[in-house]
């Protein structure tokens, strides 16, 4: 009976220790699905791409800006702005972004908080990397390479995402290293968004190598009520 009685307890304690977490991920959840339910939402969003050498200098740079609208996880349209290339830039490089198309399964692309996707990965919370913040890792419970593995820094209290880094879980071919970091979110009209990222990646064939860094910027966050209107401007 005291066994029973012990056995009981931690239960209960192991049970209310996985709780807290458990409500995080739903608050986190419902985030996204406020920012998914929006209609449509256009931003400009500034590039500055800068390839490396083999010893990390700066080989070349090219700057652009786009006016995007997505819907969704879809972008629904792509304009070039303005774009201005300096010094030796690889073809790859020069190449306009590659959009998902829109019959490409839109799962894979939602966040792993949303709660459509939550149940193909696994998590892991710890409190920091400062009082009130909780650092979330996660990774899909069978790698692949349209699903990306990683670790966020969350708000808990308020169940915001402060900060993101992600990766491939499987890289996929001719890439050696591909991350994406997250630095800052905005509450915009479109709700609450990543303003701010930083992508490093490395990869080719043989001795043909490209490695890179991209510093990206999203502004002006319009939402789209219909096609060719907006509201407000962030």
């Amino acid at each position: 009976m005291r066994v029973l009685a012990l056995l009981s307890l931690l239960l209960g304690v192991s049970a209310r220790a996985e709780a807290p977490q458990d409500d995080l991920l739903q608050r986190l959840g419902e985030a996204e699905e406020r920012k998914l339910a929006i209609p449509g939402c256009r931003t400009v969003e500034s590039s500055v791409t800068e390839e490396l050498d083999a010893e990390g200098k700066v080989k070349g740079r090219l700057t652009r800006s786009y006016e995007v609208t997505r819907s969704g996880t879809t972008v629904v349209a792509r304009k070039l702005l303005s774009q201005k290339e300096e010094g030796d830039l690889s073809r790859q490089l020069k190449e306009e972004p590659k959009d998902p198309p829109k019959n490409e399964d839109d799962k894979a692309r939602l966040s792993p908080f949303h709660p459509r996707a939550r149940a193909d990965y696994r998590f892991d919370s710890t409190p920091g990397p400062s009082e009130g913040l909780v650092t979330v890792k996660f990774a899909p419970l069978k790698p692949d390479k349209k699903r990306m593995k990683g670790q966020a820094v969350v708000e808990a209290r308020a169940g915001k995402v402060m900060s993101l880094r992600i990766s491939p879980s499987d890289m996929p071919p001719m890439l050696d290293e591909l991350q994406m970091d997250f630095l800052a979110y905005t509450e915009t009209p479109c709700e609450r968004q990543p303003t701010r990222m930083n992508i490093a990646a490395s990869g080719g064939v043989l001795l043909y190598k490209v490695r890179f860094r991209t510093e990206v910027t999203v502004t002006g966050h319009q939402k789209v009520d219909a096609p060719g209107s907006a509201t407000g401007a962030r």
